[in-house]
């Protein structure tokens, strides 16, 4: 493709950069020129560089370069996918060509200039140009490449600084500005204020006077509770203790000048440390433990029960074919089927009956020990009496219709009124087809790689049975799962002295913290969650096929024991019991009742910090490994086809247990993704890259909803924990005691709502925060890394300290250096002869500059954002002053004072 530039009629860019090329390097120590890519979305109207850089791979962005005399003709006649040889007239040239000399190349917001030694010497100079065209619109950059000792670089375009894409904060949207005061020390204009106990906390906001003439104000606690009513808008707590911590809701009805009523609801998050910054935290004992031992119970009468030697009455003694129904019995176990067995599990009797005897002494072993050891009571079945049942579907029982190939196996019940007890209901068993029977032949493990999973399937159904009728957790279906599976895991650990390998579902919560606990089929693909009894879930089609709602992994978080086995590290197995004997209907809010309400909030924000660090006993390594497997899978609809059609084409989504940020402020608060910040009772789980010389870690956190916790955490290389005292708003502050592992510590942010009260606005929130990084914290790390391998060195491609360093202390301190500054009465002193006389200004109003041997008019002016767009270029005026700009943003900005090929370069704060 060939373009002459002069035929474009849009908007054109031109930035020059005067390179010097160390005749002595090689192409892999090409000089690398960072892009001003902002300066390039700017211009052809991109909101993303990603999405710039898909237009560029397809061609919708063409990549050129000067081709023959003139500036008129380009041409993509390149090498390599975005660059150029040029020879030495600067014309573009072929790779192979005899007379190339320099060569430039655009590769991720960098370009990269090379040379060929055997057509250069000291002194050289090129000039060759290349450009970007987006429709008419182009950005062109001219090189001046001198071939000399040492590499640099000097460009007029503007530094490269991250976009920044503001997403709209609570108190964007209120018609009054937020205030509060800590003890008599500085107001500050924000919504959140962090104090110590015994401290005064003042809360208040400023109305628009000019705008509104009658305002009345009401404020209510987190619990609902009216604490202040009035004209007066402060509200005033004397002494603050924890109990103050939390959020409170301040109403305001305005009256405006026309009597027109607006009513506005604010809030105002609280934090009362009872200990100094950066105190130690540990969580032991922070909640107690509690248990439920069965053989005391009442209900159950567990202390009676003797091996039952009955079978009930439930299933004929014929089958459908009129031929009586097979029976092999165990101790406490009994197994049927019919005539028309699958031959999968043998041809013959003998092997059949082995088959079934194989079963019964695998179900007698476990169940044996879950009753015996454990404490657990048996089945309904065997507490009155008669042998517990597994019962092989589609053999030709009459029970059942389904045919013999049919596969599958769960719990089930069959309705029975029994005579000798007189008891009428559906006594639990275990419902299974012939392929996972088949597994418990002699000869499975010969025949079949499944042998294992199914056997132990078939023990998690009979689990099952034994909970089906214990009157508890009747709206937590996801827990007849997690549960289910935490107590097959905690025999098999106990009993074997081995801490087993979790189930490929265990990962679920681990690699999705941002899933709520109480959660059915998980992420669903409307962004939403599942409830916990699969609310939202289940849906068809007008001809009753089923639609697929989830995504494949996470629909089976809830057979994901995570929260059980954290929980019974917190608070002991008897936990696990206790929660079968005393919730009724939802898990999360009977523990709550017990704990009490702040005590709950504190075991969900233990539980997600401790998800971070892995912080959970002899289970670690079993728990980092699945999720490890799912490091990086991308998850999408699980079905979609003609039988089970998806009920949205969701876009593909990559699996990390970490979350990102980006800056979402002139002031650099950053924002999580809206995809997956936390639904309620979830985390993100945040790693952060911290200055290897620092010996504590500053990050503060700014709620954007209710009922929100944060903490810092950190791992050691030898495996030891460090948490740091939890907050509901402002500064983390984490003590590097040893140095963390990567040097990389995690924020974890949690919603700690633990009640499940809407099905529909509950579950499709997603809770939202803000991050600002203070003393020590540096960078947010690759949250592709597998940073829990704690005794690891994991490398993040994308992370230099040195660099990430000069960042942070332009974040940290940049503000307050320009307001120090400001205290004196001296100049701001340049190094080439322009001195600032103040860096502290309001937009529209002149800058003054004292110039030492310089004159005005040699000197150009270019001020620049953090967002790295120009704000201004000019030159100074002939008294030495530069006009600001009108209608500026507040915040820092950098002024560029270029005269005679030297620079000064200033920080100044726009108020």
């Amino acid at each position: 493709m060939t373009v002459a530039l002069d035929s474009l009629a849009g908007s054109k860019v031109t930035y020059n950069t005067d390179v010097v090329r160390n005749i002595d390097s090689n192409a892999e120590a090409a000089v690398n020129i960072r892009v001003s890519t902002n300066a390039i979305l700017e211009a052809f109207g991109y909101k993303s560089v990603e999405t710039f850089h898909e237009d560029l791979s397809s061609g919708d962005v063409k990549f050129l370069a000067k081709q023959g005399k003139g500036n008129a003709t380009y041409s993509t006649a390149s090498y390599g996918n975005y660059g150029f040889w040029f020879t030495k007239s600067g014309y573009a040239c072929s790779s192979s060509s005899a007379n190339r000399c320099v060569a430039v190349k655009y590769e991720d917001g960098y370009f990269y200039i090379d040379h060929n030694k055997a057509n250069v010497v000291v002194g050289d100079v090129f000039t060759v140009s290349e450009m970007f065209i987006h429709e008419a619109d182009t950005v062109l950059y001219s090189f001046n490449v001198t071939i000399g000792n040492e590499d640099s670089y000097n460009s007029n375009q503007p530094e490269y600084r991250e976009i920044i894409n503001h997403r709209q904060d609570i108190v964007d949207t209120w018609p009054v500005t937020p205030h509060v005061q800590q003890n008599n020390y500085d107001i500050l204009n924000q919504n959140y204020i962090q104090v110590r106990v015994g401290d005064k906390i003042t809360m208040g906001a400023e109305i628009d006077s000019a705008k509104y003439i009658n305002a009345r104000y009401s404020w209510k606690n987190r619990l609902g509770k009216t604490v202040r009513s009035s004209k007066a808008l402060d509200f005033v707590i004397e002494s603050a203790t924890t109990a103050d911590a939390g959020y409170y809701t301040m109403s305001a009805r305005l009256i405006d000048k026309d009597g027109n009523i607006k009513v506005t609801k604010c809030l105002y998050f609280v934090d009362v440390q009872t200990e100094e910054e950066g105190t130690d935290f540990s969580w032991e004992g922070r909640v107690p433990k509690f248990s439920h031992d069965w053989s005391s119970d009442a209900k159950y009468n567990y202390g009676v029960y003797t091996q039952p030697t009955k079978v009930l009455g439930d299933v004929a003694s014929t089958d459908k074919n009129g031929k009586k129904v097979n029976r092999i019995d165990g101790k406490w176990w009994t197994c049927v089927w019919g005539s028309n067995l699958n031959t999968e599990c043998g041809t013959d009797t003998a092997t059949i009956n082995q088959c079934a005897r194989n079963m019964m002494k695998k179900y007698d072993d476990d169940f044996e020990y879950i009753r015996e050891n454990m404490g657990w009571p048996p089945d309904l079945r065997a507490r009155n009496g008669y042998k517990s049942l597994v019962y092989i579907f589609g053999s030709g029982l009459r029970n059942d219709s389904e045919s013999n190939i049919t596969q599958g196996g769960y719990q089930s019940a069959i309705w029975y009124s029994d005579p000798e007890t007189g008891i009428s209901t559906n006594w639990p068993c275990v419902w299974a087809s012939y392929y996972p029977f088949s597994r418990f032949r002699s000869d499975a493990d010969s025949k079949w790689s499944d042998g294992d999973y199914q056997r132990e399937a078939m023990v998690h159904e009979g689990i099952h049975a034994i909970f089906a009728d214990l009157d508890a957790c009747k709206k937590s279906s996801w827990f007849h799962e997690a549960g289910n599976t935490w107590l097959q895991s905690a025999m098999n650990t106990e009993r074997d002295g081995v801490y087993g390998t979790p189930g490929f579902l265990d990962a679920c919560p681990f690699i999705a913290p941002f899933m709520p606990i109480e959660c059915y089929s998980g992420w669903l693909q409307d962004g939403s969650f599942g409830g916990p009894t699969a609310q939202g879930v289940n849906m068809y089609t007008s001809d009753g096929r089923q639609i697929c709602t989830w995504r494949n992994l996470l629909g089976g978080t809830q057979y994901g024991n995570s929260f059980p086995i954290v929980l019974a590290e917190i608070c002991g197995k008897g936990s696990i019991p206790w929660i079968w004997r005393n919730c009724s209907d939802y898990v999360l809010k009977g523990i709550g009742n017990y704990l009490g309400d702040e005590v709950m909030r504190d075991l969900i924000m233990q539980y997600r910090a401790r998800q971070a660090t892995f912080d959970i006993g002899g289970w670690k390594s079993g728990y980092r490994s699945v999720t490890d497997s799912d490091m990086g899978v991308t998850i999408k609809a699980e079905y979609n086809n003609s039988t089970m059609p998806a009920w949205i084409d969701v876009a593909p989504f990559k699996l990390t247990p970490y979350q990102t940020l980006k800056r979402n402020s002139e002031d650099y608060w950053m924002a999580p993704d809206t995809l997956t910040n936390p639904g309620w009772s979830g985390a993100n789980i945040i790693p952060i890259h911290v200055d290897s010389k620092a010996n504590k870690v500053v990050v503060e956190f700014r709620p954007e909803d209710t009922e929100m916790r944060a903490q810092l955490c950190y791992v050691t290389k030898d495996g030891k924990n460090y948490y740091s005292q939890p907050v509901h708003c402002g500064k983390m502050v984490l003590n590097l005691t040893e140095r963390p592992s990567n040097e990389v510590v995690f924020a974890v942010i949690c919603n700690t709502d633990y009640v499940f009260v809407d099905d529909e606005i509950q579950r499709k929130h997603h809770w939202d925060y803000r991050i600002r990084f203070g003393e020590g914290a540096l960078q947010v790390a690759d949250p592709y890394c597998r940073w829990y391998f704690n005794e690891r060195t994991i490398v993040d491609e994308n992370y230099d300290e040195a660099s990430a360093r000069i960042l942070a202390e332009d974040a940290i301190l940049g503000i307050e250096e320009v307001r120090n500054t400001n205290s004196s009465d001296e100049y701001i002193p340049g190094q080439n002869g322009v001195k600032l006389v103040n860096g502290l200004v309001k937009s529209g109003q002149p800058l003054k500059v004292y110039l030492d041997g310089v004159d005005a008019s040699d000197v150009k002016v270019n001020m620049i954002g953090l967002s790295g767009i120009v704000a201004d270029n000019a030159t100074l005026q002939a008294d030495g002053t530069y006009m600001l700009p009108k209608n500026l943003s507040r915040g820092l900005y950098f002024i560029k004072f270029i005269h005679n090929g030297k620079t000064d370069i200033f920080k100044v704060i726009i108020r």
